[in-house]
């Protein structure tokens, strides 16, 4: 699989491309939501379960899988490892001894450096949000075609030119890495050098100019391109896709779900404010076990 096709959804399942770039954007909104709104432990790894189950039905090969699974990981490590490190919260219990506070200068510096339990804790549940955003934000671009979210964002009644620099930025993604992989190649060809990691990272210095020059020109002709077929015109707003009534239906759900759990919070927040109400009480309840 080459690079390009790598960060392209042409190899996704039906149901998945067929689906309206509306239903997609909207499903990442509210999911965003619900991420920011929950804080159980449990229910953020059922959600990010759900974000991999839906992976699994789009057919998502295993190629992707694996630079999924290597973003994923990073992201979960830096998150746990950074709030490990500088967890400053209480209480906390530190379970290794980086530096101690009396190890000269460096330790009376920091007060020492510790490892401490709480701040694992917390970064895994903060990397769970992440992980859960970027997984379907990937589902999302795997799947999609640009036409499709360029439709979805003029049925918004967004301006033409502001949708369609949106979506050319995502588009962007997979050519420039097309684009890259094709300029190494040239550099290794010219200098008669071996493939490897060591070869492209003595190329690394060299790409920048060769990557902005064949960007600029591909920007020149996509520009001429827009213009000639008039996609900035009174009308170009007009050519929307049908949205399918059962995704609508989906949407709504799912947007219900939303409104009550993020009101189900706020009245739990009130009630720790003073505004307590014996008729809540079983939303408190479900409240503090799932949310």
């Amino acid at each position: 699989m080459s690079v390009r096709q790598l960060w392209e959804g042409t190899d996704a399942a039906g149901w998945a491309q067929k689906l309206n770039g509306r239903t997609k954007l909207l499903f990442l909104f509210l999911f965003a939501i619900l991420m920011i709104t929950v804080d159980n432990p449990r229910t953020l790894f059922i959600l990010f379960t759900f974000t991999l189950i839906l992976h699994l039905a789009a057919k998502t090969s295993i190629y992707k899988w694996k630079v999924m699974a290597i973003l994923l990981i990073l992201g979960l490590w830096g998150s746990m490892f950074s709030q490990a490190l500088f967890f400053a919260q209480t209480p906390r219990t530190p379970l290794f001894v980086l530096i101690a506070p009396e190890a000269g200068f460096i330790g009376q510096l920091t007060g020492g450096l510790f490892i401490y339990r709480e701040g694992i804790l917390y970064g895994a549940v903060q990397g769970l949000r992440s992980a859960s955003m970027l997984a379907l934000g990937l589902l999302v671009c795997w799947t999609s075609d640009p036409r499709q979210l360029l439709q979805a964002l003029l049925g918004w009644r967004l301006p033409p030119q502001m949708a369609f620099m949106l979506v050319t930025a995502i588009r962007f993604l997979p050519v420039l890495a097309a684009e890259t992989g094709e300029v190494i190649t040239a550099l290794q060809l010219r200098s008669d050098s071996q493939r490897g990691r060591t070869a492209v990272l003595r190329h690394l210095p060299y790409i920048a100019k060769p990557l902005l020059a064949r960007c600029l020109r591909r920007a020149q002709t996509l520009a001429l391109s827009v213009v000639s077929r008039g996609f900035f015109a009174g009308g170009a707003g007009r050519r929307r896709q049908q949205w399918d009534a059962r995704e609508k239906a989906s949407c709504l759900l799912l947007f219900a779900v939303v409104v009550a759990v993020v009101g189900s919070k706020i009245i739990y927040l009130l009630s720790e404010q003073g505004f307590y109400f014996g008729v809540f009480r079983q939303i408190y309840d479900w409240t503090v076990l799932y949310l």
